[in-house]
C-alpha cells in the first residue's frame, strides 16, 4: 500500500492544480447555465435546470471530493509508514538538531498521534524532530497549535501531501522552554 500512495502523492501532487482549473471551469458551466435559465425564465413559471447543469455540477463534485479522499487516503498511509520507526527502538532524539536529555516524554506523546481535531486555530512555533530508531531515521515537523499550548501538529515529509498538511496532533509538555 505505501508504494501505491506514494503513486498518488506523486501523481496528484503534478495533476492536482489542473484538476482544481477543470473543477473551476465546471463550477462555472454549471452556475453559468442556472443563472441564465434562471434569468430567461418567465416570472412565476417552473423551471427545470439544464441537463448540462447536472453533468458539470456532478464532474466539479467528483473532482473536489477524489481531491479530498486522496488526501486523506495519504494521511492515513502516512501513519501507517511511520508507525513501525516510531514504535522501534529509538536510539537518538534530537531537536531542532540539538539532543534531548529526556526523550521518553516526548516519544510516548509521539507513539499516540491522534486523528486532526480542528478547533478553529492554526499552527504557530515550528520544531524540527529527528528520530534515529532501529527501523530507520524518521524526521518529523511539530508546530505548536496557537490555542492549545501543549497541542502539536504533525507533518511528515515522506509525502508532498503531508509536508504541507498535518497527519495528527501530539500533546505534550516536552516541548516547553524550547
Amino acid at each position: 500500500m505505501a508504494d501505491f500512495a506514494h503513486f498518488v502523492d506523486r501523481t496528484l501532487h503534478g495533476a492536482e492544480p489542473y484538476l482544481i482549473a477543470v473543477a473551476v471551469i465546471l463550477w462555472a458551466i454549471a452556475f453559468g447555465t442556472a443563472a441564465t435559465a434562471t434569468w430567461r425564465r418567465p416570472l412565476g413559471a417552473q423551471s427545470q435546470p439544464p441537463r448540462i447543469f447536472f453533468r458539470a455540477a456532478t464532474g466539479f463534485l467528483v473532482i473536489v471530493l477524489s481531491i479530498c479522499a486522496a488526501g486523506l487516503f495519504i494521511s492515513h498511509a502516512a501513519l501507517d509508514e511511520l508507525r513501525p520507526r516510531l514504535n522501534a527502538l529509538v536510539t537518538d532524539v534530537l531537536v531542532d538538531g540539538m539532543p534531548v536529555a529526556a526523550p521518553e516524554p516526548l516519544l510516548a506523546a509521539l507513539r499516540r498521534i491522534e486523528s486532526r481535531r480542528y478547533h478553529h486555530s492554526h499552527p504557530t512555533g515550528s520544531y524540527r524532530v529527528q528520530l534515529q530508531t532501529s527501523e530507520g531515521p524518521l524526521e518529523l515537523v511539530l508546530r505548536r497549535d496557537s490555542a492549545v499550548p501543549n497541542e502539536y501538529w504533525v507533518y511528515y515529509r515522506g509525502f508532498e501531501a503531508t509536508e504541507a498538511n498535518d497527519i495528527g496532533t501530539v500533546f505534550t509538555d516536552a516541548l516547553d522552554g524550547r
